[in-house]
């Protein structure tokens, strides 16, 4: 009876800590009752593959906002960092060398943000929104607008498998891993999110604020550049639509974890959850003949009701005098 009280105890826990744990679960199970191909070990593991790269991107989006910030270039990044991949610069390259390039190309660009967001007044959503135009520019130019095969060899990230588990899955499952680790168990994580609660106190500590916001950044792009390389393995080319739009679905995916929007709290198990969720209502929608605008409506509710609950907790501390978190999305003044 002890065993069974503990297991429970421990459930509850879980539930508690991770509160969209239970959203996923009834979720799935109502899916699987009411299409009964759901179920199929086949389209669990296809929601695993698809829920890979926008699980490794947000990550990197968790400690971005858990800084009190925002990213808008994440897709924008996502696409070049595929293009330069196909590029012919890298043509004669091997495939570990190619892969340690996107991924350097990758912390350039996070770098180009943080840089610009924790050295000028500037607000990091007009920062992304500016990098998101020249990212996706400069991949376009790289491509030329053009659908661009990708050689075979690099095509493994995205198809193998081990011992059965597909290799995004594994990548992605690692990324989490390792993310949460830092996050809860290093120096620069537990530095992440004093920065998020409140900048001012941050400096007045002698944190290295600046150097906080600029990692946070540097770890978002090369996140998303890693999240590109099973993105277009998967798809075996690259594609002048990838990554539009993809900065909602991923910021979606944190928010929904549990990651506040004013900086300092959530966590990546809530991020991982979030990310599934959000592909299981997605293949949910296909199973059901659903338009695919409803994903659009779903994904721009979820932002809504994070951007209203944000809003409402910044007035709540107004209100009581007590000393506010900046608003790191948009890092202005409201009157």
């Amino acid at each position: 009876m002890s065993a069974v009280s503990g297991a429970a105890g421990r459930l509850r826990a879980a539930v508690r800590r991770e509160p969209l744990l239970p959203v996923l679960v009834v979720l799935l199970l109502g899916l699987s009752l009411a299409y009964h191909e759901f179920a199929t070990l086949a389209n669990l593991r296809n929601i695993a593959v698809q829920a890979s790269p926008l699980i490794v991107a947000a990550v990197g989006m968790t400690y971005v906002i858990m800084t009190g910030g925002i990213d808008l270039s994440v897709g924008s990044m996502l696409f070049l960092a595929a293009a330069i991949e196909t590029g012919r610069a890298l043509a004669g390259l091997p495939t570990a060398a190619v892969f340690a390039v996107v991924a350097l190309v990758g912390v350039g660009m996070g770098l180009l943000n943080g840089l610009a967001v924790a050295f000028t007044r500037v607000p990091a959503l007009v920062v992304t929104l500016a990098t998101m135009q020249v990212f996706r520019g400069a991949g376009g130019h790289v491509t030329g607008q053009q659908n661009i095969d990708l050689p075979a060899r690099l095509r493994g990230i995205g198809t193998a498998s081990l011992l059965g588990v597909p290799a995004p899955v594994l990548l992605a499952a690692a990324v989490a891993l390792a993310g949460a680790f830092v996050f809860g168990r290093t120096t620069f994580g537990r530095y992440v999110q004093a920065v998020g609660s409140s900048p001012d106190a941050a400096a007045n500590a002698g944190l290295p604020v600046r150097g906080v916001l600029v990692g946070a950044y540097a770890v978002a792009g090369l996140l998303a550049a890693v999240a590109s390389l099973t993105q277009t393995a998967r798809l075996g080319a690259v594609q002048p639509s990838i990554g539009q739009g993809y900065e909602l679905t991923v910021i979606t995916a944190v928010v929904l974890g549990g990651t506040t929007l004013l900086g300092g709290r959530g966590s990546i198990g809530g991020t991982v959850l979030g990310a599934l969720v959000l592909t299981t209502v997605q293949t949910g929608l296909v199973f059901s003949g659903a338009s695919p605008y409803v994903f659009d409506i779903v994904r721009g509710g979820v932002l809504l009701a994070a951007v209203l609950a944000a809003g409402a907790r910044w007035f709540a501390r107004r209100r009581d005098h007590t000393p506010r978190a900046a608003l790191g999305w948009n890092r202005m003044e409201l009157s």
